[in-house]
């Protein structure tokens, strides 16, 4: 749900339910760039892949050095996509960062400094030479299929990039969850408001994302479907290992697009300050509440009733007394 400065006037909505109601929309049309991508990968000796290997302490500085070069990433406009996981009988780790507009010999230089900060900590990496070519992406629009998984998710900010000690622990959290073994799928990014330019600036977007370094999501593998136990523990237990890292990025958010359904304090980590303002507009827009969709502005006024108690919307709506 988007809005603009003209208070009475809704110029989007999308609701992340089975429909979605546009009055109007802006699109931003732009030339073709060149983007250069490097990858790099490394992994426990008993992990497996594409990667060289390494002693367990050494693999863990291997991952706090990229993480900390993240902002660096950031900063000259780039992003990545990486995988922080359990492998086999140990871990492994890839990403792939992505540089617009840089040449080859741009972003390798940009790099090097991480490589070299890599050979220091004696880390055993793989890493080929960046390549270039125009940006796209091969799906022909169907996009992503569905499938039975949870995961939680956490927008970074760079707070957690400026001060050592939160960096360390913001790490550790990461650390301890991969290693109960969760997935960590991380992407450096800056929405800031400079980036998101008119009218980006002005809609309803988490104010959290515009100071963000990193979202991340939290793999559970565990079907959010099936017996009410089994699948309320798994996610007690993912609560358990996602606690220290909301902490550690306290005041930030989440971002509501890949996040738990069952989000703690979900308007404060979907919406953040836009939050009262949102609720504002959906009064005036709909008092009746008839667009609904689950961690929804205004949603809090309904709840599915299923038979199992589980959050899966196979059940009646109905307003909460």
């Amino acid at each position: 749900m988007a809005c603009t400065s003209q208070p009475k006037f809704l110029d989007l909505i999308i609701l992340a339910g089975t429909f979605g109601v546009v009055t109007s929309a802006i699109v931003k049309a732009h030339p073709s760039i060149n983007v250069t991508i490097a990858s790099l990968s490394f992994a426990t000796r008993g992990g497996n892949g594409s990667a060289a290997f390494n002693e367990t302490a050494r693999f863990w500085k291997g991952i706090n050095t990229y993480y900390a070069f993240g902002k660096s990433i950031v900063d000259q406009g780039g992003m990545d996509r990486s995988y922080l996981e359990p492998a086999g009988s140990g871990f492994s780790f890839s990403t792939q960062i992505e540089m617009p507009n840089m040449t080859v010999a741009e972003a390798s230089a940009l790099l090097q400094p991480l490589l070299d900060s890599l050979n220091k900590t004696g880390v055993d990496f793989y890493s080929p030479p960046p390549d270039t070519g125009i940006y796209g992406t091969p799906q022909t629009g169907l996009g992503a299929m569905p499938a039975n998984s949870r995961f939680a998710s956490r927008l970074f900010p760079r707070a957690n990039w400026e001060d050592e000690n939160l960096f360390t622990t913001t790490m550790q959290a990461i650390r301890r969850a991969v290693e109960a073994g969760y997935t960590f799928h991380g992407l450096f990014m800056g929405p800031s408001k400079r980036v998101a330019g008119y009218p980006g600036q002005h809609s309803a977007v988490n104010p959290a994302f515009r100071t963000t370094v990193m979202h991340a999501d939290i793999f559970d593998f565990a079907s959010p479907v099936g017996e009410p136990e089994v699948v309320n523990a798994a996610h007690e237990r993912l609560n358990t290992y996602m606690e220290p890292i909301r902490a550690a990025t306290k005041g930030s958010g989440a971002y509501t697009n890949e996040a738990d359904v069952q989000e703690p304090n979900w308007q404060e980590s979907f919406w953040g300050s836009n939050y009262p303002r949102l609720r504002e507009i959906k009064n005036d827009w709909d008092p009746l509440g008839v667009f609904w969709a689950p961690s929804t502005v205004g949603s809090e006024d309904w709840e599915v009733r299923t038979a199992d108690g589980l959050p899966t919307q196979n059940g009646k709506l109905c307003r909460v007394m």
